[in-house]
């Protein structure tokens, strides 16, 4: 078998340290998880190849003429499957998806363009799931803005009077509470990987706690809001991560048709190989009851105090909670 694995920062580049960091995590767990029973078709920058600890034969010459994106296609056409962890920003997500060449392990284009504009995701869950009141103009304040098209917070503000909205914004109700996020894993049936606490500063991810010490209840209708809101937006397959913030009840605030920072974690926490369970999933298979062995935190952090990852001037801190 040959999988595809290309995450957008670590195979092409990223000004942003802090971004780089991040993907390059979920590079190496899918690439240590894929490589542990298939051949991993990819490319690399040449600053991130010592993050791994084999470089696989089929990573592209740095001498090569070819552009990443003839790379892309022809990598992706050699390979049995792929899966591709890429920014919302610009569409870049889900132009890439279209270009895929092989059987794709995660959501399909027409998911991947509903999740990755905000409106559109509005649009598609506000019946099915509990989501804050979202709107193209200015709402009561205090509200938040929001790019359209983002991901990580990017852009995020939180207005305290009736301004106008900027174009490509949308305006979104304030709702204060806990950040956590859900990780699914959708197929002929919706599976629950994982309930997440997010660290969040300012609007923006720093990092996570996994698995979420919320009671059973609260688990459970976070859990169910989740579902409702994947359910709701045909074409979403594989990984899917949606983001809540639990106040007095769970809203949706966001879903990612990827997958998210929180499963680079998941062999610590559940010693399980995600990747093997996004080829079960595809293939059909049932995907085993999986149970937490430990609590772990991810931070970001400088890259001198990092042990996990570094990129740059940052770099990722894991460290088991409670020990």
């Amino acid at each position: 078998m040959k999988v595809f694995l290309f995450e957008f920062a670590t195979c092409v580049g990223c000004d942003d340290d802090s971004i780089a960091a991040e993907g390059l995590s979920m590079f190496k767990s899918l690439y240590d998880g894929f490589s542990s029973f298939s051949e991993v078709l990819t490319t690399l920058q040449p600053e991130v190849l010592f993050a791994l600890q084999d470089v696989p034969a089929t990573v592209p010459s740095s001498t090569s003429t070819r552009s990443w994106e003839e790379n892309f296609v022809e990598l992706s056409r050699e390979a049995d499957f792929s899966l591709i962890i890429a920014p919302e920003d610009d569409f870049l997500l889900y132009t890439l998806t279209k270009k895929l060449k092989s059987y794709n392990l995660g959501s399909k284009p027409a998911g991947v363009a509903i999740a990755s504009d905000k409106w559109l995701t509005y649009q598609a869950i506000k019946r099915r799931a509990n989501t804050p009141k979202t709107s193209l103009k200015p709402l009561d304040p205090p509200f938040l803005i929001k790019p359209r098209v983002s991901c990580g917070g990017t852009g995020i503000a939180l207005l305290n009077d009736a301004s106008k909205i900027p174009e490509g914004h949308i305006a979104q109700e304030y709702v204060k509470g806990k950040n956590l996020s859900v990780s699914l894993l959708v197929g002929d049936e919706v599976n629950v990987l994982s309930v997440n606490e997010q660290i969040v500063e300012n609007f923006t991810y720093r990092g996570a706690v996994v698995p979420y010490a919320g009671n059973a209840g609260v688990v459970a209708e976070v859990i169910e809001e989740a579902v409702k809101a994947v359910e709701a937006i045909n074409g979403l397959f594989g990984y899917v991560g949606v983001d809540i913030v639990l106040a007095e009840q769970p809203y949706v605030v966001d879903v990612n048709p990827r997958i998210t920072t929180s499963a680079t974690l998941f062999s610590r926490v559940y010693s399980i190989n995600l990747a093997e369970l996004l080829v079960r999933n595809y293939e059909g298979k049932t995907i085993p009851e999986i149970k937490p062995k430990r609590r772990v935190r991810l931070v970001k952090v400088e890259a001198k105090e990092a042990n996990f990852i570094k990129a740059g001037s940052c770099g990722l801190r894991m460290e088991v909670v409670g020990q």
